[in-house]
């Protein structure tokens, strides 16, 4: 990943030591976390897409210092970014709550915040990252049954499979990532979506959970 490569390599190694990441098996909850995933995946790329042709820039962007120091928002409930509180600080980060007050005020309408439904970090990392940086962003979540693919790669620890989408100045900067526009028309994405759930109305029950945490005291 060329990207802000000394700060990349931090994230995805502390994200191991917390995560303890496995193979596991593909059970049907996980089969449900990841179609969620991947439905927000699609779900705040839009949103950072629209605020972009609104406003020329993508959110955080203006706060962002050099082509080294990006600027990191954990995409993930208060219980969850807890979990990595102390690294976040190897960072130049932005709380929900402004990437939030950022992406409403761009908009001008109030958001619905959508999060990762698993709690705690067991087969892989939980949340999503969102980074903003000079030239774009990039934007990633975790999913464990889409394996490696054409569209989706390994984290540095081997076994982690990631999803990302990127804006059209970063693409080749970040190994397989697409443009949002890209990802949702691929063969690959398209057939990961159509996937039938197991829950489907107990996982959104918990994302409608959280739809409002960032705001949260």
């Amino acid at each position: 990943m060329d990207i802000c490569k000394k700060a990349v390599i931090l994230l995805f190694t502390v994200l191991f030591a917390v995560a303890g990441c496995s193979t596991g098996g593909y059970s049907t909850y996980q089969n449900d976390a990841d179609l969620i995933r991947l439905e927000h995946l699609a779900y705040w790329s839009g949103l950072i897409e629209e605020y972009h042709a609104k406003n020329n820039s993508y959110p955080l962007q203006g706060r962002v210092s050099s082509d080294d120091n990006p600027v990191l928002v954990k995409i993930s409930t208060q219980q969850q970014a807890g979990q990595l509180a102390s690294f976040m600080a190897h960072f130049e980060s932005a709380s929900m709550a402004e990437f939030v007050g950022e992406l409403e005020s761009g908009l001008e309408r109030e958001i619905d915040e959508k999060y990762d439904i698993q709690k705690v970090p067991v087969k892989s990392p939980v949340g999503y990252f969102y980074f903003a940086t000079t030239d774009g962003y990039v934007l990633w979540v975790t999913c464990i049954t889409c394996g490696v693919t054409k569209v989706s790669t390994l984290l540095m620890d081997g076994i982690t499979p990631t999803v990302n989408i990127v804006s059209p100045s970063m693409k080749g900067k970040v190994t397989k990532a697409l443009t949002r526009e890209e990802m949702l028309n691929d063969p690959t994405y398209k057939s990961w979506v159509s996937r039938p759930f197991n829950q489907e109305g107990y996982v959104r029950s918990l994302v409608e959970s959280n739809s409002k945490d960032s705001e949260k005291i």
